[in-house]
């Protein structure tokens, strides 16, 4: 029998995610396991390619790629850590706290670029960004100017968003007891196509190096890998990934 469809509460985004943090990294979610997969396919041949000395996590979250950042950079190196939840950072810190320890420097911001201030002077002049499932509760506008003044020219950006095939019927979100009813809670939330991501990216003089990745759940041999949440899903794209460069002028 089909689970009856949770009423749906939206709320600011920096809310959500402070709420969210307590199980974000243990509730099953699907595109988490497929933005991993995509993250490992193609970020450690960039460090390899394109080793940067600053690097920034755009929408640190939980540390989820803050920590394999952490493994994978050569000594004497920076991970600038940004995010807008509190909530979250704190999960990344306890999380960094056991690693075994290395020389490479991570410095935390908590910082809200949707809130119309500039990127703060620790997050500037980065060799690259990678950014993953943030993309998608911000206009692009804002997004992609925040990622400009943030990155060097020449330097690169990982970025990784849901597909906007699933963003037709989901949004990011969690599922939470508010008495005794279940609601999923959700931010603010866009649908930006591919081909609306690329135009805003060009615009302020990113070039998009090699393909648009596209992934999914194939079948259902696939489904059983990814957990049973990802049944529904069969045969549709859920997330994208793209890197870029910031052309030099």
């Amino acid at each position: 029998m089909s689970r009856p469809n949770r009423p749906i509460k939206r709320i600011p985004t920096v809310d959500a995610y402070n709420q969210w943090a307590d199980v974000y990294d243990r509730d099953g979610n699907i595109l988490q396991l497929q933005d991993d997969e995509a993250f490992n396919a193609t970020v450690p041949g960039l460090l390899r390619t394109h080793p940067p000395i600053r690097i920034l996590d755009l929408g640190c979250g939980t540390g989820r790629n803050t920590a394999k950042l952490y493994r994978s950079l050569p000594e004497a190196t920076e991970i600038v850590a940004m995010d807008v939840s509190e909530g979250m950072m704190s999960k990344a810190k306890s999380r960094i706290a056991t690693e075994p320890q290395r020389d490479v420097k991570i410095t935390w911001v908590l910082h809200n670029i949707d809130a119309g201030s500039q990127i703060p002077q620790e997050a500037r002049g980065v060799d690259a960004v990678v950014c993953t499932l943030v993309m998608e509760h911000l206009r692009l506008d804002v997004f992609f100017g925040a990622a400009k003044e943030a990155l060097k020219k020449g330097g690169w950006m990982y970025l990784t968003n849901m597909h906007p095939e699933q963003g037709l019927s989901s949004r990011a979100g969690f599922v939470a007891n508010e008495g005794d009813q279940e609601i999923k809670i959700q931010g603010v939330s866009f649908n930006h196509s591919i081909e609306s991501v690329l135009k805003a990216a060009g615009g302020v003089g990113l070039r998009l190096l090699g393909e648009v990745e596209e992934r999914g759940v194939d079948n259902a041999e696939h489904a059983q890998q990814l957990g049973k949440r990802a049944e529904k899903w069969i045969g549709i794209k859920m997330h994208v990934a793209m890197t870029f460069c910031l052309d030099l002028d």
